[in-house]
């Protein structure tokens, strides 16, 4: 789940424990701070863009960390084959 993923061109993407923390975040900071600020939407937007930021960079630097020194999968299977 922490491996890196090679796209199409051989670039190293994200890790599917990085999106999925991804979605998590948003979806939960979203969440969490709707009902905390009284349904106003400019206060909403900003702080969680400030809550979201904070914790997709302390989880992405914790889930780079684990992904040191895997070697890397394919983003898809498809990838991996060779078509002529």
């Amino acid at each position: 789940m922490f491996k890196p993923l090679k796209d199409q061109a051989g670039i190293q993407t994200p890790s599917w424990a990085s999106r999925l923390w991804f979605v998590c975040v948003m979806i939960g900071s979203s969440a969490y701070i709707w009902l905390q600020v009284s349904q106003n939407l400019a206060i909403w937007s900003l702080c969680t863009l400030m809550l979201s930021t904070l914790l997709l960079n302390l989880g992405w630097v914790i889930s780079a960390k684990l992904s040191q020194n895997q070697e890397p999968s394919v983003l898809f299977e498809s990838i991996g084959n060779k078509s002529e």
